[in-house]
């Protein structure tokens, strides 16, 4: 993981300091909305399905669609 150097973080204007704060925030909720968005289709899947965990799992797997496909 990088960090940014407090002294580095300093000498950057405020308005630079929001603009970076603010792309943060953004990629953050982007990341927590495919995160929610990937558990619901895993939940869906499992609620319709009357396989084993074992067997959802597998069609949860990207390589299953395009079998399908």
């Amino acid at each position: 993981m990088q960090t940014i150097k407090e002294q580095d973080w300093i000498t950057l204007p405020e308005s630079a300091q929001q603009e970076v704060y603010d792309f943060f925030v953004f990629i953050k909720q982007r990341y927590d909305k495919q995160t929610r968005q990937k558990c619901s289709d895993q939940a869906e899947t499992r609620a319709f399905s009357n396989h084993s965990a074992n067997t959802v799992e597998q069609w949860l797997d990207d390589r299953e669609d395009e079998i399908w496909k």
